[in-house]
């Protein structure tokens, strides 16, 4: 438990040093621009990276521009990160993600699924718990204004990654709200994932009973009749038409 934790206080230390830099600057802006070009002058990635990475201790959004701008895929990107001494398989797959790496390269890493044992679900899981210890580690620094950023950019990177394993990798809409809900994703971010795929409100309810059971008072005509079976017993609101107080459920 002791390395769990200190495991997640260096990665938020680590994450916040870097949050301030911009993720998509082309790398030839850059101060570290003549470093970057001497490194990939072989144009050997995983040399150039390691060099950077352990030996310069580059900015991490530096080399990972660099490399895209000499035409490097981010698979292959984020394979020679893992191999780095510098960095964990964890925070390279956030540090690829906040620099606009789409979900797929993580899935098709056999070093993250193969070497680390991340499937889409465990990615997923992951992301939710790290990305929400970041938020709260700037709340607690009353960090009020940049939360609301980095919690609008985290929000960002969960629906991209849960969009990409409908996809890319073939789960139903069904499949990622449940495990959104078993990775313990907070109600806002069931909400606003399910709105943002257009997931439809049934099939939410379905995946994830406890988000209906915390969630809004809903007029019962909204609801489509497969909602009302899975939510069994809601509240209504005054405009209801129907005069109950409950919706009762047809099956158990």
């Amino acid at each position: 438990m002791r390395r769990v934790i200190l495991l997640s206080g260096l990665l938020a230390i680590a994450f916040s040093a870097l949050m301030p830099l911009n993720a998509f600057a082309a790398s030839g802006n850059s101060q570290w621009t003549p470093l970057l070009e001497v490194a990939f002058e072989k144009k050997d990635l995983e040399a150039a990276v390691s060099y950077l990475i352990d030996d310069k201790n580059i900015p991490i959004s530096d080399v990972i521009a660099k490399a895209r701008e000499k035409g490097f895929g981010y698979t292959r990107i984020v394979d020679a990160l893992i191999d780095t001494k510098s960095l964990s398989c964890e925070q390279v797959m956030i540090e690829a993600l906040q620099n606009n790496a789409p979900p797929l390269a993580l899935f098709d890493s056999k070093k993250i699924s193969g070497d680390y044992g991340y499937t889409p679900e465990l990615i997923l899981k992951f992301l939710v718990k790290e990305l929400r210890f970041m938020d709260l580690e700037e709340e607690q620094l009353g960090k009020e204004d940049q939360n609301a950023e980095t919690r609008k950019k985290n929000l960002e990177i969960i629906t991209k990654v849960c969009k990409s394993m409908i996809i890319d990798e073939d789960f139903t809409p069904f499949d990622v709200m449940r495990n959104l809900c078993l990775a313990e994703a907070n109600n806002e971010v069931i909400a606003k994932v399910s709105k943002r795929l257009d997931v439809p409100q049934a099939t939410t309810f379905k995946a994830c009973p406890k988000h209906a059971e915390y969630g809004r008072a809903h007029i019962s005509r909204e609801l489509p009749q497969q909602a009302h079976i899975v939510i069994g017993v809601d509240h209504l609101t005054i405009d209801d038409d129907s005069g109950r107080g409950v919706i009762s459920p047809k099956t158990p």
